[in-house]
């Protein structure tokens, strides 16, 4: 793998070859950013069901810590890699096909499960055919786009997080409440069949955009993307906030039932319409305020991440100190505005500091890292340090355990803040 800084002194921009945009570069990219929304709706669905499946399945909170954590996350973060080596290799299209049909099967195997090992094997099932999506969502948005316009694409794709994060909340609440959560997974589940064939027959391959071997600073793999200042505290830094960002995410929904005992379905609706709309909207600010901001300086891009997530840590701690739960929405929405508007940014970095050859690869490993460390940690630690503090603090002990896990959002200020200082000055650039 080769790694390069774009626009490093002695790289005229005239050697910099541009992509010219069509109107299908963004249907694929609406086609893609709808399968990211499906996968997101199948790995969250399961957050909305929590006090149902616990109830029914006989679990502890440190279980569902297990099935929303690593079961699902460190298996996706695990597999994520060899297979965006094939997507290096061999037909993105073809890999993001299999990958829907896989996971969406699994999903719907997961309401049969009875017992913990079998709803675990499902999630596992679900993260495998997940993993495949994202570097080949990247790789290919990356030869649709020229590098200038990545950050705000990549943005859009990452409203998936937004679109299905509530349609989980939402409609995984109305349909647990009405029909029961196992026909909740049923449901969810056979929705990937379309978009499955939609993709397969309506999605051309990209041609790969060639090396620029004007760019290469050094060669290798997993030592190389390391060595690299900016993309190791960018990784760095999105893993610390992985951790903090699952732990809310993850455990929110069971905070407010057990709380202010409400519904599935009310909290859905209330927690899932909020969320939804400020994570639309924090991803795509994130995106188009890092364009704009690279146009400038490009080092501004990580800077402004690095204070919201400094200004999001303490957001967040007291949004679970709060008795009233108009309060709570107020300041978790705060914090998650703050917190959402990293994928653009984080991702469309990484892909512009390595080869086209590795793009797959090193969004693969940002993935391994953000999500097999940081997010499948973060929802577990939560759910375990609850189980901990529940001697001590009874029913408030989930309340701690997030607040506590909040905190990590700082060090991944300081990580953003000092990769900064390690990309090339771009002044006067396009947008």
């Amino acid at each position: 793998m080769t790694i390069a800084i774009p626009d490093t002194p002695g790289i005229p921009q005239a050697e910099r070859v541009e992509v010219r945009v069509t109107w299908y570069a963004w249907y694929v990219t609406f086609i893609l950013t709808a399968c990211y929304t499906l996968s997101f709706l199948d790995n969250k669905i399961p957050f909305i069901l929590v006090q149902l499946i616990k109830r029914d399945l006989s679990l502890t909170d440190t279980q569902m810590g297990i099935l929303a954590g690593p079961a699902f996350s460190l298996t996706y973060a695990i597999c994520t890699i060899p297979l965006a080596k094939l997507s290096d290799r061999f037909s993105r299209k073809y890999v993001i096909v299999g990958a829907v049909t896989i996971w969406s099967a699994f999903t719907a195997s997961c309401g049969f499960a009875h017992s913990f090992a079998l709803f675990m094997f499902g999630r596992v099932g679900v993260a495998f055919g997940e993993s495949a999506l994202t570097p080949a969502a990247h790789s290919m948005i990356a030869d649709y786009f020229p590098e200038r316009q990545r950050a705000k694409v990549i943005a859009i794709y990452f409203t998936g997080i937004a679109v299905g994060g509530f349609l989980a909340l939402s409609v995984g609440g109305f349909l647990a409440d009405r029909y029961g959560w196992r026909s909740a997974m049923y449901a969810v589940g056979a929705t990937g069949i379309v978009l499955s064939l939609l993709m397969l027959t309506t999605v051309r391959e990209p041609v790969r955009e060639q090396k620029n071997p004007a760019r290469k600073l050094s060669e290798g793999s997993l030592v190389a993307l390391f060595a690299h200042p900016a993309i190791r505290n960018t990784i760095i830094g999105g893993t610390l906030l992985g951790m903090a960002f699952a732990s809310s995410s993850a455990w929110s929904p069971a905070y407010i039932m057990r709380s202010y005992g409400m519904s599935a379905s009310a909290t859905g609706a209330s927690l899932g319409a909020l969320s939804g709309t400020i994570a639309l909207a924090g991803t795509l600010l994130g995106g188009f305020l890092a364009s704009w901001f690279s146009r400038k300086d490009i080092r501004y891009g990580h800077r402004f991440l690095a204070i919201a997530f400094l200004l999001a840590a303490p957001l967040n701690v007291i949004s679970f100190f709060v008795d009233s739960y108009p309060l709570f929405l107020l300041f978790h929405a705060m914090a998650a505005l703050l917190v959402i508007t990293y994928p653009g940014p984080t991702y469309a970095t990484i892909q512009s500091l390595v080869e086209p050859g590795s793009r797959s690869f090193a969004a693969a490993v940002t993935l391994f890292c953000i999500q097999g460390i940081g997010i499948a940690f973060g929802a577990f630690f939560t759910g375990y340090l609850s189980d901990q503090l529940a001697g001590q603090f009874g029913q408030n002990s989930l309340r701690w355990s997030i607040a506590a896990m909040s905190l990590l959002s700082i060090g991944a200020a300081f990580h953003y803040w000092a990769a900064s200082n390690h990309m090339g000055v771009r002044k006067g650039g396009q947008s």
